[in-house]
């Protein structure tokens, strides 16, 4: 069993482990549809062309790095960050273009300096969050907030905790759907929009029968994928009753742009984490 007292967890998901077995849980499937959903992001008017990308527990395989070179997209600047050591992919040998690399760094530790005094204007940070302590994951979520350039953009992805399933055990601290946004929101974030990224079936069917329509689709659906794809296929709908989510967080001069969606995190009812420490989500 894991030690209930760490305060980070080096583990990560392998997409090459998972090609190797012939068979992609929700859990790949999920972070494939948040790499190409950034990729969408930065195609779209060539926003690559002048990204300055800052990819926060990137992974030692740096997916989305990868992603964005055989997808023809070379940015500005992309900066990959990883608590573990990191390599440079042999991807990237010939290629016009080379993430920077910053292994066994944790990004708290990290300044506009480090980017050359030029703050990122696009964030990634997926499935990081739930491998910390709440004391860190609050102060990442600060420090993401602080790098990001005013009008930048900033993704991010981690588990709902729902007490009645558990998180699983290589998660120090899974947050509740209503606590995370709220601390989102109290960092000084807007939500641009959020969307669930895989959801059990029984968590929102009631809401796909409710409607003639989009049941139709389903039960079609269903004849055909497994679960692990109808998982993925109508989360993005149900973000609120989802087992994962996507946020795309926005930076504005002020916080007026976007109004609040979620209450302060003091007003949250009911424990906001998987972690005992959870109170330490809000200092």
């Amino acid at each position: 069993m894991p030690n209930p007292n760490r305060k980070i967890d080096k583990t990560m998901l392998s997409i090459n482990s998972a090609e190797n077995r012939g068979f992609l849980h929700r859990d790949y499937i999920a972070h494939c549809l948040r790499w190409t959903h950034v990729a969408r992001h930065l195609m779209n008017q060539k926003r690559y062309a002048t990204a300055r990308v800052l990819d926060v527990g990137c992974g030692k395989e740096i997916p989305l790095a990868k992603l964005l070179h055989s997808s023809r997209m070379k940015p500005s600047e992309y900066y990959a960050v990883d608590v573990n050591q990191l390599d440079l992919p042999k991807q990237f040998e010939n290629a016009s273009w080379k993430p920077k690399l910053a292994g066994k760094t944790d990004v708290c530790t990290l300044t506009v300096e480090d980017f050359d005094n030029e703050k990122p204007n696009t964030i990634a940070c997926f499935e990081v969050l739930e491998h910390v302590a709440p004391e860190h994951s609050r102060r990442m979520l600060g420090k993401l907030y602080d790098l990001l350039e005013v009008q930048g953009d900033c993704f991010i992805s981690t588990p709902c905790w729902d007490p009645n399933v558990g998180a699983a055990n290589n998660h120090i601290n899974e947050m509740t759907y209503q606590a995370l946004g709220a601390m989102i929101e109290d960092v000084g974030f807007g939500i641009y929009a959020h969307w669930g990224t895989f959801a059990s079936i029984k968590d929102y069917k009631h809401m796909i029968e409710a409607d003639e329509n989009l049941n139709y689709v389903f039960e079609k659906f269903r004849e055909y994928y497994d679960t692990n794809y109808l998982a993925t296929i109508f989360a993005p709908m149900f973000p609120q009753h989802s087992r994962n989510c996507i946020w795309h967080l926005t930076k504005t001069e002020t916080n007026e742009t976007y109004g609040r969606l979620f209450p302060n995190l003091r007003d949250v009812e009911g424990r906001w984490s998987s972690s005992e420490d959870w109170r330490e989500l809000c200092p």
